[in-house]
């Protein structure tokens, strides 16, 4: 599988680096400050998915849920990381149809159709970076980001990976349908043949290999059409 290539956008830290301060003061993101938090009392009224649900002195019903600034950050990183996989392997599968259906074998013309570009660009939040000698005199490097900062570029990201999801996804499906009606038409079954064996004595013994491009599905169909005419009559 492909790994996505993530991109710095050139001017993510035009204007907000400045040396000799702790961090530029060029970030309006109130994540960035913290803030003493002031629970409303809420009363009881039940519990959904680990938030509690409540009425309070207003009488407003709430759903309230509370999560460490960790966590936050962890289900965004797993939720990016999941969705990369996800426009990875949608790309590929896309590229691999429009290539095969670009085939003159199934009536294409050799030329295949543009691929839609992979862009995930994960914005970048200024970082300061600090190098010298620790309390424990240790030579170390130390890094330090905004928070809001970072957890709205992950949210930022998770988006945009959404959206390319969703477009890329589209194509895919489009590509497939025509790549069923090209296969049939070219005496190809719709789908693309997968592996068939059984077991025998605890060892798979494999009685067709699966698809792995256009020379397979033809081989295969050869092969099966061949099996078929040397079959015994019933």
């Amino acid at each position: 599988m492909k790994t996505l290539q993530l991109r710095r956008p050139a001017a993510a830290l035009a204007t907000c680096l400045v040396a000799t301060s702790l961090f530029a003061a060029c970030s309006s993101n109130p994540l960035n400050k913290a803030k003493d938090l002031k629970e409303e009392p809420i009363e009881k009224k039940g519990e959904y998915k680990g938030a509690t649900i409540g009425v309070t002195e207003n009488r407003d019903v709430v759903i309230r849920k509370e999560s460490t600034a960790e966590d936050e950050l962890r289900k965004l990183a797993a939720e990016a990381y999941d969705l990369e996989l996800q426009l990875t392997s949608d790309h590929d599968l896309l590229t691999r149809c429009r290539e095969e259906l670009a085939d003159p074998r199934l009536g294409g013309n050799g030329k295949v159709v543009e691929i839609p570009e992979i862009e995930t660009l994960r914005p970048i939040g200024e970082v300061k970076e600090e190098f010298g000698i620790t309390s424990e005199g240790k030579l170390s490097f130390v890094r330090k980001e905004l928070f809001g900062d970072h957890i709205s570029g992950e949210r930022k990201y998770v988006a945009t990976l959404k959206d390319q999801i969703k477009h890329t996804s589209k194509h895919r499906k489009t590509c497939e349908r025509e790549m069923r009606v090209a296969r049939v038409k070219a005496g190809l079954p719709a789908e693309r043949f997968t592996g068939k064996g059984y077991y025998k004595a605890g060892k798979y013994i494999q009685t067709r290999r699966s698809e792995q491009n256009l020379d397979d599905a033809f081989s295969i169909q050869s092969e099966e059409a061949s099996a078929a005419q040397k079959a015994p009559a019933q």
